[in-house]
């Protein structure tokens, strides 16, 4: 009986080391769902309709400044050089997001699409937000 137990759990400890199992990066279910319908999943932008998140001045800037834009939406960026009536695209503002999830959200961003920055943490997002 025993050998049988063994032998029934090498079994499943191999079949569980041949099934593929990659947990994706924190934020990119976010991302895919929140961001890439209208910054394209390459976070390239759509031309006249939304701009790029790669390589982004934006996004590879101050955190504070990245955090007001997600959370209050381009109207953020009403002063922004570059940005005004650019694109017909408004993001709307995402506050109804958890400040963990934004955190993770704007890391990601931050560490893909050819963009190299520090992250963000959730800390950061709630002094944010208290500010607004």
């Amino acid at each position: 009986m025993l050998v049988l137990l063994l032998g029934t759990c090498l079994i499943l400890v191999s079949w569980t080391s041949l099934t593929p199992y990659e947990k994706q990066p924190k934020g990119k279910k976010t991302f895919d769902r929140v961001c890439s319908p209208c910054h394209g999943e390459d976070a390239k932008g759509i031309p006249s309709f939304s701009p790029a998140l790669s390589r982004s001045k934006i996004v590879l800037g101050p955190a504070s400044k990245l955090i007001r834009v997600l959370l209050r939406g381009s109207d953020e960026l009403k002063t922004e050089p570059g940005h005004n009536n650019k694109y017909k695209n408004s993001m709307p503002a995402h506050a109804n997001l958890k400040d963990r999830r934004i955190a993770n959200l704007l890391t990601y961003i931050r560490n893909n699409f050819e963009n190299k920055a520090p992250a963000i943490i959730a800390e950061e997002v709630k002094l944010v937000r208290e500010k607004l």
